[in-house]
C-alpha cells in the first residue's frame, strides 16, 4: 500500500513511498512503536483512525496505522516483531 511522499521536489526516482508496516487498535501502542522505530532512525508516520467523538475503542472504528518509507520496511518489521515477541516472553502464565 503506497501512501504519500515526504519530499515533493525530489525527482520521482528518488522518492520513497510510504508503506503500511503495522496496524493496532490503540494509539498508545502505535506511539510506542513509533518511538522505537524513530530511535533506529526510521522515518515513521502514524495515522489514527480512532473515532474519538464516540469513544469507540474496538473494531474498524479504532484502527491506528503505522507507515514507514519503503526502504525501511524490512528493518521496521523486524523491530516490531522483536518488540512483540519480547512482550510475549515477559507475560506471566497463571
Amino acid at each position: 500500500m503506497l501512501l504519500f511522499f515526504e519530499v515533493y521536489d525530489l525527482p520521482e526516482a528518488e522518492r520513497s513511498p510510504w508503506v503500511l508496516v503495522y496496524t493496532t487498535n490503540t494509539l498508545i501502542d502505535a506511539e510506542m512503536f513509533r518511538a522505537n522505530l524513530e530511535s533506529a532512525d526510521i522515518p515513521v508516520q502514524v495515522l489514527s483512525q480512532v473515532d474519538s467523538t464516540r469513544m469507540f475503542s474496538v473494531g474498524e472504528l479504532a484502527i491506528v496505522k503505522i507507515f514507514v518509507q519503503s526502504p525501511y520496511y524490512e528493518q521496521a518489521k523486524e523491530i516490531i516483531e522483536h518488540i512483540e515477541s519480547s512482550n510475549d516472553d515477559s507475560a506471566i502464565d497463571l
